[in-house]
């Protein structure tokens, strides 16, 4: 069952979010963080500035879009040597079998 909230509820946890950060406002309110990032996004498209978000929460999200880059590049490394493996695998397997 979809839960309402009040047009003041919604306002003043659109404040918090952009104080505290939406995931820390989300968790103090018991409420869902898509919920909250909702109405943060729909009070930004409104106002038709940007509602900066916390500098904290942007670095945040550098670090592990940077992370992330690393994983994939990582993961396409380990990718290359597992097919390596899996070819001298088959060709030893091969040499042992005449």
């Amino acid at each position: 069952m979809a839960r309402t909230y009040s047009k003041e509820f919604k306002e003043e946890a659109i404040k918090l979010g952009i104080e505290i950060g939406s995931w820390q406002a989300a968790e103090k309110l018991e409420i869902p963080n898509g919920t909250l990032d909702c109405w943060l996004y729909k009070a930004r498209k409104a106002a038709k500035v940007s509602i900066p978000a916390k500098k904290e929460e942007t670095a945040s999200v550098r670090e592990l879009q940077e992370r992330i880059k690393e994983l994939e590049k990582e993961n396409g490394r380990i990718k290359k040597e597992n097919e390596f493996l899996e070819e001298a695998s088959r060709f030893f397997a091969s040499r042992r079998q005449k």
